[in-house]
């Protein structure tokens, strides 16, 4: 891409990555779309990791997929027709393939739109090479798209291959889900330099990040806090990074949500695990001044307020029950 070209209009597209696997790339990406969905925004998610795990979290079962996001990069197909839309049944919150009929429901809420991809793309490292501007790919399949949603949510593989590359240099802004330990941390200098070089290679010099949210956060772990008072204090001021003031605690709501072929915020709306995600997309959407963020703050403090008046209740039910019974020995 030359500098001459004019930036596009359109959608939003936020990039999630990090060449660290399990730092909950999948896990945000999905329920970020869900809510920007909620939120009334039109909504694309591109699974850019050969493992499919996006993909088969929005229901699609990857290996019987025919027409991928790795078609469409080798010009197999065209980035329309691949395109899939997403439902979950409301009484499961389970997202299902609508094709499927032992599955398909009649009050199925719609999700985001998906391009789906399966392990056949893990090859991309070879056959794309060959390819002169290889790097920009999946930034010109998405071009004619940016017109029909307001955000386009890019996921990404735990490498900094073809694929991730791809994901940066079509991407406005890119996200880094951190968890607060040694190896995922060390990996954020060689990710840096990869988006650094996207941008003064010319590939996507308007590429910026929008920061570093920490997730599996544990509170009661010092290492975890250690690392993230290194991070904030040190490390990301170093690399020009900032870091959300929201952070992602670990949670059992996350893998409960997974087993049911579900995201937390559309498993568990009103749990705080859901209710911590909204207060990070409404910093995220500040942050990439993105449309929509009027209702998304709206949401937040409606759940937030709700959370209060529940603990407020809690406390009366206990207060009574003390006046009612004495206080408890222990």
């Amino acid at each position: 891409m030359s500098t001459t070209e004019t930036k596009p209009t359109g959608a939003v597209i936020l990039a999630l990555a990090n060449q660290k696997g399990g730092v909950t790339k999948t896990t945000s990406a999905a329920n970020l779309a869900m809510m920007l969905t909620f939120a009334g925004n039109r909504v694309l998610t591109v699974d850019c990791d050969p493992q499919g795990n996006l993909t088969y979290t929005f229901g699609y079962t990857p290996d019987l997929l025919e027409g991928t996001l790795y078609d469409v990069l080798r010009d197999h197909a065209t980035i329309n027709k691949i395109i899939r839309h997403t439902f979950f049944d409301p009484t499961t919150a389970m997202f299902f393939d609508p094709a499927d009929a032992q599955q398909a429901r009649t009050e199925a809420i719609a999700g985001p739109d998906l391009i789906p991809i399966n392990i056949v793309a893990s090859g991309a490292d070879g056959e794309l090479q060959n390819h002169p501007t290889w790097g920009t790919l999946l930034r010109r399949k998405l071009r004619p798209l940016r017109h029909m949603y307001d955000y386009i949510i890019i996921d990404t593989n735990p490498s900094l291959g073809k694929m991730t590359i791809n994901a940066l240099c079509a991407a406005d802004y890119v996200c880094i889900p951190l968890t607060p330990e040694v190896l995922p941390t060390q990996g954020l200098v060689n990710l840096a330099k990869s988006i650094e070089e996207a941008r003064t290679s010319e590939a996507n010099p308007d590429l910026r990040i929008a920061g570093i949210v920490f997730t599996r956060v544990k509170h009661n772990y010092k290492t975890h806090l250690g690392i993230m008072d290194f991070v904030r204090r040190d490390l990301a001021p170093q690399l020009g990074i900032s870091c959300f003031s929201t952070e992602i605690k670990e949670s059992a709501a996350f893998l409960n949500a997974a087993s049911l072929r579900s995201v937390v915020v559309v498993a568990e709306p009103e749990s705080d695990h859901a209710i911590t995600y909204w207060q990070f997309l409404v910093e995220l959407v500040q942050r990439v001044q993105g449309p929509g963020l009027s209702t998304i703050q709206q949401t937040y403090q409606r759940l937030l307020q709700g959370k209060q008046e529940r603990e407020r209740l809690r406390q009366e039910r206990a207060e009574a029950r003390r006046e009612k019974h004495g206080p408890s020995l222990s």
